[in-house]
């Protein structure tokens, strides 16, 4: 659920949801109502995020699709304590397939196979 990805990512970045606020330049409260009630943002939301934190995978925040950080780097499991079971198990799986494809690739890109 989208609600609960944000919370994660917000959770990653070790901050509250009012200085998340404050850092993308939403009102208080634009983020802190949606998570709390399940709900998604705007457009313009999405926008403010990604150009404040590029690194963050998109399809991941919107659709859970990959994983949270752009660049495939692990995401520490205190960061996601916020997402139900079944999702945190998907992330983690999601994680591990990024990783080894990356791993196959440059193994290929050494000669090795």
């Amino acid at each position: 659920m989208f609600s609960h990805r944000l919370k994660a990512f917000i959770g990653h970045l070790n901050i509250s949801i009012t200085a998340f606020e404050a850092k993308i330049g939403v009102s208080k409260g634009a983020l802190a109502k949606p998570i709390k009630n399940d709900k998604t943002v705007g457009v313009e939301v999405l926008e403010k995020i990604f150009n404040y934190y590029p690194n963050v995978n998109l399809e991941w925040l919107v659709a859970g699709a990959g994983v949270m950080l752009k660049d495939g780097s692990p995401v520490e499991s205190a960061d996601l304590v916020t997402l139900p079971k079944d999702e945190y198990i998907d992330l983690q799986r999601k994680a591990l397939l990024n990783q080894d494809e990356r791993i196959a690739a440059l193994e290929r890109e050494l000669g090795r196979k």
